[in-house]
């Protein structure tokens, strides 16, 4: 990583939580914001926020091609899943575009508290792989993430193997079969493909369960979010309280685990979780 790395978010429709999330994230880091017209108002919050149209990628000739031959395997709604997929293909046309050797990209709902640039990263890519992957899990997630040309790379390939030529179909197979036949919600989604990239070995990467550095010596950590103690130990391995993670001094959570407490470099807002995500969050978090 020769430069700055620029965080990036890709969302469709204003949310006052993408607001409160921009004013605290882009306090330490320059963000690109990739969204729709709703969203080009926000950038006005900071200098640090760049925003970009999103509908030169998205009505690409590739990207719609590759909707089209999207199936939906999920009980989630294929408009739902195929965004999903679609943020990977528009994320690999925006640093192709901007020549940016990586990028660190976070869900709308995924607030950082540190400058990404003052962490001692591993690897080019890097995002979170739960260690506990029982019952045909098969997932991995991106809302807090490094990633680089190659990852996008080696996602567009999984899919044309996945969903277009199907030569690698048998990795989800048993997956699929397992949710329909048990009646069980969920499935196939971009979550899933992540977690092949790294299960086969396709690209080296950072797992941000882990515990790292900071360019300071600090040890840190990036939370799953906040309705899980899940960590790399256990999935009660972070101190909760009245169902959240509790965050001590700001930006901090307790590892029950070694009975310490360990600085977090987001807060992920998850689901129903995002009604915390509000214009008081600024006043409760340390960044």
């Amino acid at each position: 990583m020769k430069s700055d790395i620029n965080c990036v978010l890709v969302h469709k429709g204003y949310k006052p939580y993408l607001k409160y999330n921009l004013e605290i994230t882009s306090k330490n880091n320059k963000i690109y914001l990739i969204g729709d017209k709703s969203l080009e108002k926000l950038q006005s919050i900071s200098k640090n926020i760049t925003y970009v149209d999103i509908s030169k990628y998205e009505n690409s000739e590739k990207i719609v091609e590759y909707k089209n031959l999207f199936t939906n395997y999920s009980t989630n709604s294929f408009n739902f899943e195929w965004f999903c997929f679609a943020r990977v293909f528009i994320i690999q046309s925006f640093m192709k575009e901007y020549n940016l050797e990586n990028i660190f990209y976070i869900d709308s709902d995924n607030l950082l508290l540190e400058n990404i640039n003052n962490l001692s990263f591993t690897s080019a890519n890097a995002f979170m792989i739960p260690y506990h992957q029982d019952n045909f899990r098969m997932s991995a997630s991106i809302h807090s993430s490094l990633l680089s040309g190659e990852f996008c790379d080696q996602f567009e390939k999984l899919y044309n193997d996945l969903y277009v030529s199907k030569v690698k179909f048998n990795l989800i197979e048993e997956k699929i079969d397992y949710h329909q036949k048990n009646n069980i919600a969920g499935g196939i989604c971009d979550m899933t493909l992540y977690y092949l990239l790294y299960k086969n070995n396709f690209l080296s990467i950072q797992n941000l369960f882990d515990k790292f550095q900071n360019k300071f010596g600090e040890n840190v950590v990036f939370m799953n979010h906040v309705n899980t103690g899940e960590g790399p130990y256990s999935k009660q391995n972070y101190k909760l309280k009245n169902g959240k993670l509790k965050i001590f001094n700001g930006n901090k959570i307790y590892d029950l685990e070694n009975n310490e407490k360990i600085k977090v470099c987001n807060i992920h807002y998850q689901g129903s979780a995002k009604k915390f995500l509000n214009r008081f969050t600024k006043f409760k978090v340390k960044y």
